[in-house]
């Protein structure tokens, strides 16, 4: 596959159709699952808190994992954790895509009004992480509700 990419492109954007793909997927959705791995419990109390009703007892973080952990054990942090990480390894994917893609589009998208490379950067940064950020989001939140 071949890019029509400037060089002074290579500078500041990973060209995507020239990345290690297998690569880039697989340590890049893996390192985000892990992060979903670890802070997974704190979704799951958070979520705990804005359910309870006023009456329950559990009004803090701690009485929330305390009472999980004693009811449930280490697995009751993890409540949800399948369905969470079904919808999440899709949109990590979609993310990194449209990211990728939509940095290389700005960069050829801005040339025409001759901004210094640093501006250009940050607008195509931008343009690309909102983007890939609307796309991701559209496949996780309705599964993330679920």
């Amino acid at each position: 596959m071949h890019c029509e990419v400037p060089y002074t492109y290579y500078v500041h954007v990973y060209v995507f159709c020239r990345l290690d793909k297998t690569k880039f997927y697989v340590v890049g959705a893996g390192l985000f699952s892990g992060v979903t791995v670890a802070l997974y419990p704190v979704s799951v109390v958070k979520t705990r808190m804005q359910v309870a009703s006023n009456h329950t007892a559990e009004r803090n973080a701690f009485s929330v994992v305390k009472g999980l952990l004693k009811t449930d054990g280490i697995r009751g942090l993890y409540k949800g954790f399948g369905t969470a990480v079904t919808g999440a390894i899709p949109a990590r994917i979609i993310f990194l895509t449209a990211l990728e893609t939509t940095k290389v589009a700005s960069f050829k998208m801005l040339e025409p009004f001759k901004l210094s490379e640093t501006t250009q950067a940050a607008i195509a940064n931008g343009i690309g992480g909102m983007a890939s950020s609307i796309c991701a989001q559209a496949v996780f939140v309705p599964i993330d509700v679920v």
